[in-house]
């Protein structure tokens, strides 16, 4: 792609009206959320209390051999043990110049491997209070969607009716890999629902720690860490997508906004190549659809874009993924505080000059700030 013109660029980051990390994570641990489980769920409160690998026995975490090398970041297993503060996430606000972060879980994106619905209901209630307690309610900048379990979609339904107008509350999670069925099935309809008549967007973030035996990503026949996380995020996402575009899921919530976390930007091009193509050849399967996927696409989704992948030394590819993919529906993201963070420096230094003002300004922060509404 052409260099922008020098009057068009942006000089530096300092430039930058506003700056939003839209995937930020907490880590959580259990014993976080058995303080904030409520009343009504005491009995599962008691089964998790006395399980002796809640994250194993309750959650169907699991990684591959050799132990996977962020184990100290992330806690014991994959989050048992907490690891960040409010205190924690400011300063890393303060170190990197984030105006907003968006916070996300790290031990519940597995919350769609809790096999008890019951206990995945309970979970959920416990973590959405206990974050907009301990990280939201104390920073007027942090911001969070609801997690729901969509095992129970009724029940998430109603608890996005419940959070909707806390304060601070932007969105609607689905934690999305062991998401069985996948996401544009119709048992998910009450929590679209819910969602697109309070306004909020959907996010859907996938999660290494909950592969298990769930197409397309099956886990179990991985023999690392490397070949788990390389495909667990890119795959997530292009199966949910398909399928929520396939069977109409934007046509039936045309006003509602969807959100992919954390698969990066290179695979979006593609999948929208192949699923116009397919839409074409194979129009009689998807009745649902009056236009182009990727037309729904650019008028209902968006991407984050961690990680960034190895572009440093062609950053004008990056670029012209970034055009492909459409970047008025990308947003900055760290992954705050996992080891394979993005700063922002490291997006804004490769498309600067590659994008003219607007756009930049829109992908590191303006765009995110229409999408969830930040005050």
């Amino acid at each position: 792609m052409a260099q922008q013109e020098e009057s068009d660029r942006i000089r530096s980051l300092d430039e930058i009206d506003v700056i939003v990390d839209t995937d930020a994570h907490v880590t959580e641990g259990i014993d976080d959320l058995l303080a904030y489980m409520d009343d009504d769920y005491e009995g599962i409160r008691r089964i998790i209390e006395d399980a002796a690998y809640p994250s194993h026995d309750i959650y169907s975490v699991a990684h591959p051999m050799p132990a996977f090398i962020h184990t100290d970041a992330f806690g014991d297993v994959y989050g048992d043990r907490p690891t960040g503060t409010v205190e924690a996430k400011k300063s890393h606000m303060e170190e990197f110049g984030l105006d907003y972060s968006i916070l996300g879980p790290t031990l519940n994106l597995a919350l769609a491997t809790v096999n008890n619905d019951n206990a995945a209901v309970a979970l959920a209630n416990a973590y959405n209070s206990w974050i907009l307690d301990q990280f939201v309610d104390a920073e007027p900048n942090i911001y969070t969607p609801v997690i729901v379990p969509p095992q129970a979609p009724e029940k998430a339904a109603e608890e996005i009716d419940d959070r909707a107008d806390e304060d601070g509350v932007v969105g609607v999670m689905i934690p999305s890999t062991g998401l069985v069925p996948p996401a544009g099935h119709r048992l998910y309809d009450p929590i679209y629902e819910a969602a697109e008549d309070n306004g909020l967007p959907v996010l859907f973030h996938s999660g290494s720690g909950a592969t298990a035996d769930m197409f397309p990503v099956m886990r179990k026949w991985a023999e690392t860490y490397a070949e788990d996380h390389a495909m667990v995020h890119p795959f997530t996402a292009m199966w949910n997508l398909t399928t929520m575009l396939f069977r109409g899921i934007p046509v039936r919530y045309p006003d509602l906004d969807f959100v992919f976390q954390e698969a990066g930007i290179g695979w979006i091009p593609y999948t929208l190549w192949r699923l116009d193509d397919h839409y074409l050849e194979i129009s009689d399967e998807i009745p649902a659809l009056e236009q182009l996927p990727s037309e729904y696409v650019h008028e209902q989704f968006y991407f984050s874009t961690q990680p960034l992948g190895h572009t440093a030394r062609n950053p004008e590819h990056l670029a012209m993924a970034i055009e492909m993919a459409g970047p008025d529906n990308l947003m900055y993201s760290s992954d705050l505080p996992h080891p394979d963070f993005d700063p922002p420096r490291e997006l804004f230094d490769r498309i600067n000059g590659q994008f003219d003002r607007e756009t930049v300004a829109g992908i590191m922060g303006e765009t995110a700030i229409e999408v969830f509404e930040l005050s």
